[in-house]
């Protein structure tokens, strides 16, 4: 897959912010549709701010970089696809603001570096991780919930990159749906879920590895001493500092941790995001270039993307949307799972609470104590700015998606509706901005009066209004900040948080580094170059390992 040159102008005024997490696997251009014709005026040449931000979600490193050579070489480097190949549109409902993203980890061997890392396999690609995660219309909260590889699910058709259509048996486990291609991961998640899907971003095990280089390693530690065979991870009781292949096998072992499960796997995942989103969000990571050139770097290569996120300063806006999510806010949680009848000593189905959980992913409730956003709605803003002077309906507006986010132009202009500015249109021309602007024209004062309503309306400060020569309508462009739909009537359904996370392992970002509880179950299960450990803890493993010479995981690279 190619990238198109991308065609957004990236705005100077981008704040800086604190740097997002980046998800990692396991095992294993243009405009945006449905947004109207354009009337947007030429784009005046802006120069690009250098800044990267890292958020959760996933857990993705996203990139912004100095100069219209760097923004082309990222481009060009950026791997993309539709996002959804299903046979079924997405259920669930699009709530404004809020942001749905699915992180997955192939393992596939496409590559030579592939090959290399996991052994060759000439097998389909399986998505051995799946971290769906949920950033709140406020921009406050998220929740990263993993689905365990081997939940049986009933998945939709497919449509391959190849255009072949695919069908699925009655019971296959969710980690097949990436021999399609990414798009049918997306299609199987929100089949589970219900929750609708706005992006994906996918990692391999090449990808795992420079990424974790680019950033230097992450501190990771393990309450006894550790070897598992299967992934080759080898560690002392204690903590490390890891990259590379330590990194990848850390988060490939099935038999290090807790009890040996695909569910113990996600928990030390969530273990290891959590030590990096408290590097990401540490000042020195960020203070030297030459580190910033390289994360840029890599991560435009690591990740493959939607079709939404095909560009540098596409992943800008996102990055400053996953960035400003404060570490305490977020929440890691697996989907609670009980064994699955069909196959119960391998397969996992969702537990009966599973289903609440989902719910309130879907209907944007923080699993965070005390998370739910205090903050008011843009229309308690726009109550609170006075009486309006100029009929909304005589106002005509044009609004702008500057977020990168699909649907955001959309959300605004159906809010601004409601309130009464009927004749205001979406337009076909997206942008980035770090801030929302409503721009006129000082041509007549009755402009500057319809602006300063507008704003009003949206919730947006005094700060917000720009002068803009020629223009003979107020243009609203949608920054991340505009958390439009907030004062939507009616309360969301409500799920039981207590009971929705019974069984889902959660943990808070915020919290301080846990370590991953070792395995003391017999090793089992094992490929046959490893006979030699089977039966053995994987305590005993690490005591045979080191006789035999194997060194350290935090030492191999």
């Amino acid at each position: 897959m190619t990238s198109p040159e991308d065609t957004w102008s990236p705005s100077p005024a981008v704040p800086a912010r604190g740097p997002a997490p980046v998800p990692f696997p396991g095992d294993g251009p243009g405009p945006f549709p449905g947004e109207g014709p354009s009337r947007r005026r030429k784009q005046k040449p802006r120069r690009r701010a250098k800044r990267i931000a890292m958020g959760a979600s996933a857990f993705v490193i996203l990139v912004a970089a100095a100069g219209c050579a760097w923004i082309y070489q990222l481009n060009s480097n950026i791997k993309h696809s539709a996002l959804d190949s299903g046979s079924q549109p997405q259920k669930g409902a699009v709530i404004p603001g809020a942001l749905n993203v699915l992180v997955i980890g192939s393992d596939t061997r496409n590559s030579a570096a592939d090959s290399g890392l996991g052994g060759s396999d000439d097998s389909l690609p399986h998505a051995d991780v799946e971290m769906l995660v949920h950033v709140s219309a406020d921009h406050q909260n998220a929740t990263v919930m993993s689905i365990p590889r081997d939940t049986d699910v009933q998945m939709p058709s497919c449509t391959a990159p190849s255009g072949k259509t695919y069908s699925f048996p009655t019971h296959s486990q969710i980690t097949n749906s990436l021999n399609y291609g990414p798009g049918c991961t997306v299609a199987a998640v929100n089949a589970l879920t219900g929750v609708h899907i706005d992006h994906f971003m996918m990692v391999d095990f090449s990808g795992v590895v420079s990424m974790s280089d680019a950033v230097g390693g992450v501190q990771v530690c393990v309450t006894h001493n550790v070897y598992d065979p299967g992934s080759h991870l080898k560690l002392s009781a204690g903590t490390h500092t890891l990259e590379g292949d330590g990194a990848l096998a850390f988060l490939r072992s099935r038999h290090a941790f807790g009890g040996s499960s695909d569910v113990d796997r996600t928990a030390a995942q969530h273990i290891f995001l959590s030590a990096l989103i408290h590097k990401m969000k540490s000042a020195s990571t960020l203070a030297d270039p030459t580190n910033v050139f390289n994360l840029a770097e890599a991560a435009s290569k690591a990740f493959a993307v939607d079709d939404g996120l095909a560009g540098a300063t596409h992943l800008v806006s996102l990055a400053d949307t996953l960035g400003g999510v404060p570490s305490s806010h977020i929440t890691f949680v697996t989907m609670p799972s009980a064994p699955d009848p069909h196959n119960p000593n391998a397969w996992l189905v969702p537990a009966s609470n599973a289903q609440q959980l989902f719910n309130a992913i879907a209907n944007d409730q923080s699993l965070t104590p005390g998370g739910q956003s205090s903050k008011p709605s843009a229309g308690a803003s726009a109550s609170a700015s006075g009486a309006q002077t100029v009929d909304p309906s005589t106002v005509e507006v044009h609004v702008f998606n500057g977020t990168g986010i699909t649907g955001r132009a959309a959300a605004v202009q159906s809010e601004l509706v409601g309130k009464g500015y009927t004749n205001s249109v979406v337009e076909q021309n997206p942008m980035s901005v770090g801030a929302s602007k409503v721009e006129y024209s000082t041509a007549d004062p009755k402009y500057k009066a319809e602006a300063k309503q507008v704003a009003a309306a949206l919730g947006l400060p005094s700060s917000s209004l720009t002068t803009e020569p020629g223009l003979t309508t107020v243009h609203v462009v949608v920054g991340p900040d505009l958390k439009a739909g907030s004062s939507a009537p009616g309360p969301k359904p409500s799920a039981n948080i207590g009971q929705a996370t019974v069984g889902a392992h959660a943990e808070n970002a915020g919290d301080a580094v846990q370590c991953a509880q070792a395995s003391s179950f017999p090793l089992g299960g094992l490929p046959a170059s490893a006979a030699a450990y089977q039966g053995l803890t994987v305590e005993q493993a690490y005591a045979k390992a080191t006789k035999e010479g194997i060194p350290d995981s935090d030492k191999t690279h």
